[in-house]
């Protein structure tokens, strides 16, 4: 008896529905990433094109907002001070973490003690351990200058925050104190991974502990060295929070970061200009396409080095 080629073949429509469920339970997620992150960056990018002041219709300005960009000089010292911010953080915030825990993790007593000791700054809102160390460095009666005078070295005394040479490295001091034990916490964490029979063949050739760090630990944690070094970049490039409660990007915007002058622009913040919506989301366009590209490269860098060895 011939078969109808106009019926489904057996099992036919339980392999449709087998093959469509899945993207039924993702269709509910999918409907909130669309409504909530994909059209407001749409919205976001059209933005970049027009001039608005939160209060007037918008008006198309096509790439004005760029070309003014590229020549204001405030954004250009908010440039080059976020990418000194985040070269900085970048090499110090994973570097020194991963050799505390790797000393940590070496066995020294107390250990679990100075985990919780470098994680307790973590807890720590962005906006309170700015207002703490503002009190800190505040040159009069702040705790660190005051030290200084009671050690008898009051020439080492400074205007932590209002010198123009200082005040990007007092941030990222204060940067770094704050996320120290959460990359530790990272590194420790990938550092039980690690095999200890790989230490022990390497101490039978010979291996000290520098060598030990550099040809074992280094090569097995790759991975999450590169993940380190991408949260930082992407943290240095949007800073804001500690240093808007610090110096609002003073003195003279000698502390002034792209996301400090982004929400000067946007609101007109410390009465420094009408909000310039339009041109705000511009900035933010370049923050973002800026965190992307270095994180491509980061990441892409990572895997070929991983490939050749």
């Amino acid at each position: 008896m011939a078969t109808d080629i106009s019926e489904p073949l057996p099992g036919t429509k339980w392999r449709f529905r087998s093959l469509l469920l899945p993207y039924l339970f993702l269709l509910p997620a999918t409907f909130f990433l669309a409504v909530f992150m994909a059209y407001p960056m749409i919205d976001a990018i059209l933005l970049s094109f027009k001039r608005w002041d939160g209060l007037n219709p918008a008006v198309w300005v096509g790439l004005r907002n760029y070309r003014l960009l590229m020549q204001d000089d405030v954004f250009w010292k908010a440039f080059k001070n976020t990418a000194f911010f985040t070269i900085a953080t970048v090499l110090l915030q994973t570097t020194i973490p991963l050799l505390v825990a790797n000393l940590i993790n070496s066995g020294i007593r107390g250990g679990a003690i100075f985990r919780m000791i470098f994680f307790l700054p973590v807890i720590i809102s962005l906006t309170i351990t700015g207002m703490l160390w503002s009190m800190i460095l505040e040159p009069n009666f702040g705790m660190l200058n005051e030290m200084l005078r009671n050690l008898g070295l009051k020439e080492w005394t400074q205007l932590w925050l209002a010198d123009r040479q200082l005040v990007i490295p007092s941030i990222i001091v204060v940067s770094l104190w704050q996320s120290l034990g959460f990359y530790l916490v990272i590194f420790f964490a990938a550092l039980q991974s690690v095999p200890e029979d790989l230490y022990e063949a390497a101490s039978i050739d010979g291996a000290n502990a520098i060598d030990r760090f550099l040809h074992v630990t280094i090569p097995m944690l790759r991975g999450t060295i590169i993940v380190v070094v991408v949260l930082n970049t992407i943290n240095g490039i949007k800073v804001f929070d500690q240093v808007w409660v610090m110096t609002a990007g003073g003195p003279n915007h000698a502390s002034e970061t792209l996301g400090t002058y982004l929400y000067r622009t946007a609101f007109g913040a410390m009465g420094s200009s009408n909000p310039q919506l339009g041109y705000a989301t511009a900035i933010a366009i370049l923050i973002l396409i800026m965190s992307f590209v270095f994180s491509v490269i980061q990441i892409r860098t990572g895997q070929m080095r991983e490939v050749e060895m």
